[in-house]
């Protein structure tokens, strides 16, 4: 009897858009997870190349630590605090170019927490850092607040100050090293600060890194919560407007979500709950004070849970760490700080949930202003999520689909085609590898230029022939791979200049063999 032919089939396999998987074990992966998925973001349908930045301000002495907005009915202003080699000063960053003189100079620290409020004398904004006095911006002038400034603050010394935000028209504010917190008159910018001891009700000791707002419905309709966090990772929530009134302030509850990351925490705004960056991850206060500290699995990082963890042992000291929103993109940023030069950013699709990595993006420190994304650096302020390329540098991604058995487990495999539907709309490079039998080594892979012979050149083509360059045009084409294994997974690398480039789907023309 003559031997059965071998024979091929094409398997489909959609584009990644679960997401960056490094929790998943690499047999038992959805086929829509990814093992790697650098300078990507999954959108519900597609994975889309990370768009790159350009150069927003200039001019500025060292690198930016810190970068904030002040907004009243009127107007909106940037401004940046960058440190060089200990001297830091203010910068109005609103308008792009070269940012001038300092507006606030002789500081000692850049790293500056801030919060904007209204009253019937106008907008401001306080600005605090734990090194010099409390800032307040009235929209034209610095003033640095202390007991003999006019306005005068007085109760506490206000360069101890760490952190700050508006809470039932009074200004809070966490002393540094200390379980104290501090807080204004209703709608005062100044005056007399009264200070709350916090000490009693945390059993783990620590001092206060955070304050902040959570807005929730706990019974009696929607409201606003005062939350603290310390160095030990307990959370207090407080409900009610004055805290010198036991009629009207109550402690709801003292909870354990585990340590926050840096000596002044971040958090972010996450439609009425709280995100922040703990040490276990990315925590949703709402889901962990259901769980306490008891399972990782409802943390939003749970895919991606045992790699944050290892950058939370080793950096958590950096400074850096911020967990931010991009409303536009339906985007949750994390930025992970490596060192003084260099740091990763963990994004999210809020909407899908599936996580990527951003590489080459030295960020110190990020800010959502005006519908655009910025983030500091060294020398200035840039603005991300603009563009195809990193300020005349080419954007390159890398893609590591999740390993599939295309059938039996034991059936030996050899995959010698793939293509991969993409669109883009304008000339990028390409390349792709085969990887078998969960290879994760990233491997060097060629990317030869590669351009859509169908869009057209202005002023070259014929018109109305080609596919004019502006709109995503689908493209795909079969490439000569080689492997042979029992599992199997197409390395695609993607780097552009100019080009939105967005992958669908990759075809594996594979080829079932003996079971061995």
């Amino acid at each position: 009897m003559m031997p059965k032919k071998r024979t091929s089939k094409v398997v489909t396999v959609p584009a990644p858009i679960g997401g960056w998987n490094a929790r998943a074990p690499l047999s038992d992966m959805q086929a829509i997870d990814a093992i790697i998925l650098d300078n990507c973001f999954c959108l519900p349908s597609e994975i889309q190349i990370r768009k790159g930045y350009t150069t927003w301000s200039t001019g500025l002495a060292g690198t930016t630590e810190s970068i904030f907005e002040y907004k009243s009915a009127t107007a909106t202003k940037l401004f940046a605090a960058s440190n060089n080699a200990g001297a830091c000063q203010i910068y109005d960053v609103t308008a792009s170019g070269l940012a001038g003189v300092a507006v606030v100079g002789s500081l000692t620290s850049a790293r500056f927490k801030t919060s904007n409020f209204s009253n019937s004398g106008g907008s401001y904004m306080h600005a605090c850092n734990g090194a010099n006095d409390l800032l307040l911006f009235d929209g034209s002038n610095w003033t640095a607040l202390n007991g003999t400034s006019t306005p005068a603050l007085t109760g506490v010394t206000t360069s101890t100050l760490v952190d700050v935000v508006t809470h039932k028209r009074r200004q809070w504010f966490v002393e540094k090293n200390t379980l104290h917190g501090w807080y204004l008159a209703v709608d005062a910018v100044a005056g007399a600060a009264t200070k709350y001891d916090f000490g009693p009700i945390f059993k783990r000791g620590g001092k206060l890194v955070k304050v902040d707002t959570w807005t929730l419905d706990a019974g009696y309709g929607v409201d606003d919560m005062l939350v603290l966090f310390t160095s030990e990772g307990e959370v207090a929530v407080y409900r009610g407007t004055d805290p010198a009134s036991a009629s009207t302030w109550e402690l709801t509850g003292v909870f354990y979500i585990g340590a926050p990351v840096g000596d002044v925490a971040t958090t972010c705004k996450y439609g009425g709950d709280l995100l922040v960056v703990n040490r276990d991850g990315i925590a949703q206060l709402s889901k962990s004070l259901m769980s306490s500290r008891v399972s990782t699995h409802l943390q939003m990082t749970d895919k991606i849970q045992p790699r944050l963890a290892a950058d939370i042992s080793t950096y958590y000291s950096i400074y850096g760490w911020q967990v931010l929103l991009f409303p536009p993109q339906n985007m949750l940023l994390v930025n992970v700080p490596h060192d003084a030069t260099t740091s990763y950013q963990y994004t999210m699709n809020t909407t899908s949930g599936g996580w990527s990595r951003w590489k080459g993006l030295a960020a110190k420190c990020w800010c959502f202003s005006g519908e655009n994304l910025f983030f500091g650096a060294a020398g200035g302020v840039n603005l991300a999520w603009y563009g195809q390329n990193d300020n005349g540098s080419t954007v390159s991604a890398t893609i590591l689909p999740a390993y599939l058995k295309f059938g039996s487990d034991g059936q030996l495999k050899r995959w010698n085609m793939a293509r991969v539907i993409y669109g883009l709309d304008a000339s990028a490079n390409f390349g792709a590898k085969m990887k078998v039998d969960f290879d994760l080594n990233e491997d060097v892979v060629a990317t030869p230029a590669m351009v859509p012979a169908n869009i057209g050149i202005w002023d070259a083509d014929v018109w109305d022939g080609p596919i004019w360059g502006g709109s995503i045009y689908p493209a795909k084409r079969w490439l000569s791979v080689s492997g042979l294994g029992y599992w199997g997974s197409l390395q695609v690398k993607l780097e552009s200049m100019n080009a939105d480039i967005r992958v669908y789907s990759i075809d594996y023309n594979v080829e079932g063999g003996a079971v061995l």
